[in-house]
């Protein structure tokens, strides 16, 4: 068995993850869904696909929360590690891939 990934949470200059403000606003039944997802991403890593992880090109990928339609957008690092750049509802899925995009090139460019 390969060792678990390790899970990071994007943040900006303030140190602050607004990744970890939207899990802290989910009820108890959506955290529990995100999480078993979260957990199936740290075992499987980039071996993950659909119906659970979907490539979306250039880097950035996207884990598929089922029952409540949420979505994480995420990076590989070195080291297995997982980077989570986003999250949000299926509602605004363009404009999150687009932010989650956006803190993906910062990240590159540094």
């Amino acid at each position: 068995m390969h060792d678990k990934w390790t899970l990071v949470y994007w943040s900006d200059d303030t140190r602050k993850s607004p990744i970890e403000a939207w899990l802290d606003e989910l009820t108890k039944d959506q955290l529990k869904s995100v999480a078993k997802e979260l957990l199936l991403l740290e075992r499987c890593g980039n071996t993950l696909r659909l119906p659970h992880s979907r490539a979306l090109g250039k880097g950035l990928f996207e884990l598929r929360e089922k029952i409540f339609g949420y979505r994480l957008y995420y990076t590989f690092l070195p080291n297995r590690t997982i980077l989570l750049l986003h999250a949000g509802g299926k509602s605004k899925q363009q404009k999150d891939i687009e932010l989650a995009r956006l803190r993906l090139d910062n990240l590159n460019e540094e």
